[in-house]
């Protein structure tokens, strides 16, 4: 059980790490580079959300879960609104990948430029 708690608190920790093995992982099964970045990027988003969360929380010292919920559910309302004012119809399918993975650059920036601004000593 311990090795379990210590492999999830890695991942959350450092979520670029978990991102480059899902990434190796789909470039062993498929060798397709593109789409293994897509894979690696959708499934590694919640791992960048949780590190944001818990970088916050230490630089804050106390949660802004409810304010990063509401970053994701601001951007999604964002989303919903162009993609129909653009295309005047909602594609439920191609609106949810394009929330999710902008969530993913936001999150993984959010992550890069904070992760530099904690105290590691």
């Amino acid at each position: 059980m311990q090795l379990f708690a210590w492999f999830i608190a890695t991942l959350v920790t450092l979520p670029i790490v978990s991102w480059y093995f899902l990434y190796w992982i789909y470039m062993k099964r498929k060798k397709d580079r593109k789409k293994a970045i897509r894979f690696a990027s959708d499934w590694s988003t919640i791992l960048f959300i949780a590190s944001v969360h818990f970088i916050l929380s230490e630089i804050f010292g106390h949660s802004l879960l409810l304010l990063l919920l509401a970053v994701i559910v601001i951007i999604a309302i964002s989303f919903t609104w162009l993609h129909w004012y653009v295309s005047g119809d909602i594609q439920i399918r191609k609106l949810v990948r394009g929330i999710w993975r902008f969530n993913f650059y936001c999150f993984f920036y959010f992550y890069i430029s904070h992760y530099f601004s904690l105290d590691l000593s």
